[in-house]
């Protein structure tokens, strides 16, 4: 017999393809959570409780935040050690939306 017409993926949807790699919807999801917390640390419209949640997600390095980087596809140890820096010389992410570049694997 021949493969059913509907497959798999027709129930769950295929996964996107973003700057070159296969992404499904749940990892662009802790993609958006990462983003989300360093938006709000560099931004100047966010409340200050919130500003300072953010820097301490980013930098702590709790289970919750090695969590959501490995579910990003992403390096928890990069991550902090790339926020750090930055927040150290306290300038602000340029073109926020080219700021994927700072949540890059360590091994790219």
């Amino acid at each position: 017999m021949g493969r059913a017409v509907n497959s798999f993926t027709s129930w769950v949807g295929n996964t996107y393809t973003v700057g070159g790699q296969n992404s499904t919807p749940e990892k662009r999801l802790f993609v958006a959570v990462l983003s989300q917390a360093a938006h709000d640390v560099f931004s100047d419209h966010v409340e200050k409780l919130d500003k300072l949640q953010a820097k301490e997600f980013l930098t702590q390095n709790t289970w919750h935040f090695k969590m959501i980087c490995e579910l990003a596809g992403r390096d928890p140890d990069y991550v902090t050690r790339k926020m750090k820096k930055r927040m150290q010389e306290d300038t602000p992410i340029p073109f926020f939306s080219k700021a994927r570049k700072y949540y890059r694997q360590a091994n790219t």
